[in-house]
């Protein structure tokens, strides 16, 4: 009798498809064999000493006092034309005085110590920066020059 378009699909098992169990190996004669061994040259430890050291300070520095010139700018129109009805006073700085903050007198540790200078040993660096001066033009006016202006918060 045929079975039609059925069919039976069996399996087949192989007896040698599963691996062989790992065999064991008796250990090693000497247990010492197949390790290397490193050994010292009799030499002795060097020991540098070394020291580093660093200071840094930083402050905001302040500005004191200022020299200024006093100048008034008229409104110049496109076409060349000044309007003198319509103009701003502004006050130009040439040159600014400033304190920086107080740091050591030697610029850091004194020579051969680990140790900052005494608290007396502290100056006040200055600085002057001077700056172009405002020029006369057709529509500028010097109203004052060289007017001293201080800081009143920087305690001088």
């Amino acid at each position: 009798m045929m079975a039609g378009f059925e069919i039976i699909v069996r399996p087949v098992v192989f007896p040698n498809i599963r691996p062989t169990p790992a065999r064991s190996l008796p250990p090693p004669d000497d247990p010492e064999k197949g390790f290397a061994t490193i050994k010292g040259n009799g030499a002795k430890l060097v020991s540098l000493t070394t020291s580093f050291s660093k200071n840094m300070s930083k402050s905001r520095s302040v500005e004191t006092k200022r020299r200024v010139d006093v100048a008034r700018v008229y409104q110049k129109k496109k076409d060349g034309t000044i309007n003198k009805e319509n103009f701003v006073d502004v006050e130009v700085a040439n040159k600014i005085w400033k304190k920086e903050g107080k740091k050591p007198a030697g610029g850091g540790y004194i020579p051969g110590t680990d140790m900052p200078p005494s608290s007396g040993d502290v100056t006040e660096e200055r600085s002057i920066a001077f700056y172009k001066r405002v020029e006369k033009a057709d529509n500028i006016e010097i109203k004052k020059k060289d007017e001293i202006k201080k800081n009143p918060e920087a305690n001088e």
